[in-house]
C-alpha cells in the first residue's frame, strides 16, 4: 500500500487524488469500447489540447484512463487504484513511497504520459544504465502504442545519438548521464 507523504496542511490533496480516481474509473467503460488506434487518436487529441495551453490537470483523468487501458492491452498490467493515486501524487511533484513489488515503474507511466503530451520532452531519470534500458524497453511499449516517441541515453553514446534520443517525447536517462550532459552543454 502507498504511504503518501504530504505536509499536514496539504491533506486535502489526497481527497483530490481520490476524486480523480473516481473520474478515471468512470471513464473505463467508454475507453474499453475503443480500439488501439482510437486510443492513440484520443492521446493525440489530448496532446493538441496540451500544446494549445490546456491545463494538464484537466487532462489528467482521461490521460490516466487511456494510459491504464493501453498498459493492460500491451503489457497485461492494469494500474490499481492505489497506483493511480501514486501517479496523481507524483504529478503533483510529491513523493509517494512504495515497497518493492508494488509497481513503481508502472505508476510512473501515468504522469510521464501526461507530461509528454506537451511534446516539450519528458525525462525519466534512473540510477543506472540497466534500469534505464530495462524501463525504456518495457514501459516504452506503452508509450509507443500511444503514439509517443521514446529515447534512451546510455554511457558511451555519441553526441549525435544523444541529441536524437533527447529529442524524443520521453527519454530515459541516468542521473549521472543527465548531469554530465548538462555540464557538457553549458561548457560548449
Amino acid at each position: 500500500m502507498f504511504n503518501i507523504l504530504l505536509k499536514p496542511f496539504e491533506k486535502n490533496k489526497l481527497i483530490n487524488a481520490e476524486s480523480a480516481v473516481k473520474v478515471i474509473n468512470s471513464l473505463e467503460p467508454e475507453i474499453l469500447q475503443l480500439n488501439n488506434l482510437e486510443i492513440k487518436e484520443q492521446i493525440r487529441t489530448l496532446s493538441l489540447q496540451a500544446q494549445s495551453g490546456e491545463d494538464l490537470d484537466r487532462l489528467l483523468p482521461k490521460c490516466f484512463a487511456l494510459t491504464r487501458e493501453m498498459s493492460n492491452r500491451v503489457l497485461g498490467l492494469r494500474h490499481f487504484d492505489s497506483q493511480l493515486i501514486g501517479g496523481y501524487i507524483l504529478n503533483e511533484g510529491k513523493i509517494s513511497e512504495m515497497k518493492t513489488g508494488e509497481g513503481k515503474t508502472l505508476v510512473a507511466t501515468l504522469p510521464v504520459v501526461l507530461n509528454a503530451l506537451s511534446l516539450k520532452g519528458t525525462h525519466v531519470v534512473t540510477v543506472n544504465d540497466y534500469l534505464a534500458k530495462r524501463d525504456e524497453q518495457w514501459m516504452g511499449q506503452i508509450y509507443r502504442a500511444l503514439g509517443l516517441s521514446v529515447g534512451l541515453i546510455q554511457e558511451g553514446m555519441e553526441e549525435k545519438q544523444r541529441r536524437q534520443n533527447y529529442a524524443a517525447d520521453i527519454t530515459y536517462v541516468t542521473n549521472s548521464e543527465l548531469a554530465f550532459d548538462y555540464l557538457r552543454d553549458r561548457m560548449a
